[in-house]
Order: C-alpha cells, then sequence, then structure tokens
C-alpha cells in the first residue's frame, strides 16, 4: 500500500519535475515531537557507531542525514514541547519568551515577527504554511501562515492521559499520529506552490512520537518479525518509528519529483529529547538503571542532554552530503538562519537570541555567533516525572553547567568527554564552574526569567521549595 501510495505521488508531480528555479529558496522544516537522539538506526554522530538503536529500523531518516550535514551537538531549546515551539518561530530562548512549560500561565508575549514573517519582508511572494502540530496560543494567521491546521495540540492526533494502558500500550489506526494525511497536505501545498512558482516555507510538525502509542497494523506485523534489542525492545513504539519513517520517505520521494534539490532546503529536528522509560513514570529525579536515550542521560523534561539534545540535520544546496557538525546549534538558531539564507538584508526582530549557522556549511568547525554567548536552558519547574527540582542550563564550548537554584547546588560537564554527564566537575573545575554560574544568572536576570517561586508547581509538587531532587545520588553512589 505504501509503495503504492508513493507511486501515485510521484506520477503525479513528475509533469512539474522541470527543475524550476525561483529566485528565493523554498525551506521545509520537519519537527517531530519527543524524538530521542539515538533512536536511528544510524547514529546522528558518526563518530560514535553504537549511538543509535538497536531495534528501530529507519532507513529514510537515515537517507535524510546523509543527504546533508548531521549536527551532533544540535539541542531543544526546551526538555517539553510548546516552549521550544515558541523558540523556533520567535528566534527567543524560552527563558525571554517566559513560555518554559505547557500547564500554567502562559506569560509569553505572542505580538512578536515569526518566520513566515520574516520571509515575507524579503519578498513578499513567498508562501507559507504549518501542518500538523501547532500548540502556540495564537492563531497561525497572525504569523503569516497561508494555509495552516489552526491551533493544535496534542489531543488532535489522539492523546488522552486519561487511560494509562490505553496511552502506554498502545492500538493500531489506519492513519497512525496523522502521519500520512498531513505529510500528503504537505505534498500538496509543495506541488501547489511549484505550480503558482512561488517560493515556500514549510513547516511539518508531526505528532509521532509523543503518547499515546499509535502505529499501524503492518508496521506493528512487521517490527514484530525483529529481534527484540537491549535498549529499545518496545514493539508498539518500534512500529509507531517506523510509521513516522515512512511518511518521511514519501516526503522525500514528492521532494525528488517536484526538482526541489536546487533551490530548497530541509531542516529536520525535534521539539525535545525522547521519553526516558516506557511507560512514563513518577520518577522523582530517581538514577535510572538505563534509559531509552542512552548514551546520553536521561530524556524529556529534564536539561541533562537526553531531554535537550535532539535528531538535527539539514539538507540543501550550500551543504555537502554526508558531512558533519559538532559546533553546538539550537532551535532559536533557526529564525535568523532561514533569513540568512533567503538573503535577508534587513535588520532582524530586536532581542534574538539565536544566530546564523550557515557559516558551517563551509566549515564545521566555525563558531555561531549569537548576541548572548552560550547556550541557555531554563526550567524553573517542579515535575515529579523528570527531576523534581527546578533548574537551568547553560554550555559554553565544551562545558555545560546545570543550576539548582533552590537547593543551591550545580554541576558541571565536559561534554567533549563526557557526553554521557558521568562525571561532575563542578569541585575539580571551580574556576569554570563559576564563571559559568555567573554568566548564566546574568543572562537569566537580564531577560527576567521566571523564577521557580513563580511556578504553578512551587507550592503543589515542589512543597514550597522544600522538595528535592533526587538526582545527585547518581553521583554519590554507582546508580545509573
Amino acid at each position: 500500500m505504501l509503495i503504492i501510495f508513493r507511486f501515485i505521488i510521484s506520477l503525479s508531480v513528475f509533469c512539474l519535475a522541470s527543475q524550476t528555479v525561483f529566485s528565493s529558496p523554498n525551506f521545509i522544516l520537519v519537527l517531530t515531537d519527543d524524538h530521542g537522539w539515538s533512536s536511528f538506526s544510524a547514529p546522528m554522530d558518526k563518530n560514535l557507531p553504537d549511538a543509535k538503536s538497536d531495534y528501530y529500523q529507519t532507513p529514510n531518516m537515515d537517507a535524510l542525514l546523509n543527504m546533508g550535514m548531521r549536527f551532533t551537538n544540535g539541542y531543544a531549546a526546551a526538555p517539553v514541547c510548546s516552549p521550544t515551539r515558541y523558540s523556533i518561530q520567535f528566534g527567543q530562548t524560552p527563558a525571554r519568551l517566559q513560555r518554559t512549560r505547557v500547564l500554567g500561565k502562559n506569560r509569553a508575549d505572542h505580538n512578536q515577527i515569526a518566520i513566515p514573517q520574516v520571509l515575507k519582508a524579503i519578498d513578499p511572494s513567498y508562501r507559507a504554511a504549518h501542518i500538523g502540530k501547532w500548540h502556540i496560543d495564537a492563531d497561525p494567521d497572525r504569523y503569516g501562515y497561508d494555509l495552516h491546521d489552526g491551533n493544535t495540540k496534542n489531543k488532535e492526533a489522539g492523546f488522552d492521559n486519561s487511560d494509562r494502558s490505553r496511552q502506554w500500550d498502545g492500538y493500531a489506526e489506519d492513519d497512525p499520529k496523522r502521519v500520512h494525511s498531513i505529510t500528503a497536505r504537505a505534498i500538496e501545498f509543495m506541488r501547489d506552490s511549484v505550480d503558482k512558482d512561488q517560493p515556500f516555507f514549510l513547516q511539518l510538525s508531526h505528532y509521532a512520537v509523543h503518547s499515546n502509542i499509535v502505529y499501524s497494523e503492518s508496521s506493528y506485523e512487521n517490527v514484530g518479525k525483529r529481534e527484540k534489542g537491549k535498549l529499545h525492545n518496545n514493539q508498539a513504539y518500534a512500529a509507531m518509528i517506523e510509521d513516522l519513517d515512512n511518511s518521511i520517505g514519501t516526503l522525500l520521494a514528492a521532494y525528488e519529483a517536484l526538482g526541489l534539490a536546487d533551490n530548497t532546503y530541509i531542516i529536520f529536528t525535534a521539539d525535545n529529547g525522547g521519553m526516558p522509560v516506557l511507560p512514563m513514570q513518577l520518577n522523582l529525579g530517581r538514577p535510572y538503571k538505563a534509559g531509552l536515550n542512552s548514551p546520553l542521560l536521561r530524556g524529556k523534561w529534564d536539561l541533562t542532554e537526553g531531554g535537550i539534545r535532539v535528531p538535527f540535520a539539514m539538507v540543501g544546496p550550500e551543504i555537502t552530503p554526508n558531512s558533519q557538525t559538532d559546533t553546538p546549534v539550537v532551535s532559536y538558531d533557526l529564525l535568523p538562519t532561514v533569513a540568512d539564507l533567503a538573503g535577508s538584508t534587513k535588520p532582524l526582530p530586536k532581542s534574538l537570541d539565536g544566530g546564523s549557522f550557515r557559516v558551517l556549511f563551509n566549515d564545521p568547525d566555525a563558531i555561531v555567533e549569537r548576541p548572548f554567548e552560550g547556550l541557555i536552558f531554563h526550567y524553573p519547574h517542579y515535575n515529579r516525572v523528570g527531576m523534581n527540582e527546578p533548574h537551568s542550563a547553560i554550555r559554553l564550548g565544551d562545558y555545560k553547567l546545570i543550576d539548582f537554584p533552590v537547593s543551591k547546588r550545580r554541576l558541571l560537564f565536559n561534554l567533549k568527554h563526557d557526553f554521557g554527564e558521568s562525571t561532575d566537575l563542578s569541585q575539580i573545575e571551580p574556576d569554570v564552574a563559576n564563571k559559568l554560574s555567573q554568566q548564566l544568572n546574568q543572562y537569566l536576570i537580564s531577560v527576567d526569567a521566571e523564577k521557580p517561586q513563580d511556578s504553578g508547581s512551587w507550592s503543589r509538587a515542589g512543597k514550597s521549595g522544600k522538595a528535592r531532587t533526587k538526582f545527585f545520588k547518581r553521583y554519590q553512589s554507582d546508580s545509573q
């Protein structure tokens, strides 16, 4: 059935495959949901051949990685979904946006300039579409999207946490997580843009692989024939991954049939790291003996690498196939990068935190210039399924500091040598820890970032500051 569907897509666009060249480049941003860094059948880092799944098969996503540049240190702006989606649109950190969690009061200023408006200021002929999960509390029309699904969230793809067995055990549907229908609509938008001879920006925001676990019968049967791995062994989740990968293959087939390669950039990334374990646990920060994002530590809800280091790749006319960079990039770099590639000569919106990483295409070792030195992450909340204590983080060069302001504790890691965050260097290199702590606090103060006491979790889950994460036990014993 999938082969027939791809054939129909290819046949329908064949007459347009005349390599139409636009004056402005096209952009396809594919955003996946809760997607782990090591959940491919190929490694995100070619120097770490074992940093991949031992069960999932993702030939289409692997092919996409090989078509362009892997960003081994690609980060989501937040360890949860909605803040990262804001960050992508507006080029700012969730701390500045004051949108750091889905629950509670939304303090974000929605009167801002987003990617489609920036592109239309460069070239008014741009068309823009957002298809799939939006999760921003404002209508996409407001930001220049000509075609969109409205203010969609998780429920539009069947999310229901009222029945935990249904949420985590999984079930079959013909269009699981809407992977096929939203991809078909995205292709129709691409085809229509080519037909109109207009450049386009398309954000295809998948609901997969967020819970509920939903899959097709065919994928479930297919993955059931494989030997389960030691790291990954959930058949239902593996089937959901396979359905997502099949939809990516359909998109890539249309991209090729439409002759878009000469003037189109594909960006592939995720809104946050993958689930640390299945099913979800009230972990209270306790060390996991093993996690689904291994070799990275922990996952969604936490500012450890498993929660914020995500799949990140880009394909395009300036980008060498099968290339790789270790320079850190982050969600809020996307707006300035897209503007740069589109030929922006006008000032970008004020208060941007991101910088264009176009320089990395020709020099993978280059540094991305940003208004503030270092990457900032802020999660001032108690969350019993995660670390269960407010924390913020800064990455500067090879070093990363995680700060716990309520209990006045901190952790320092050298990610170049310890990307699994196994060894705390805060007492061994106090000067580095002090420098990063000062820069982190300076930034948070400068943007009037939300404080733990302002969070809705302060009195409830945090017991007015009395609750403490059990995560530090990891550095006091042999726990993993």
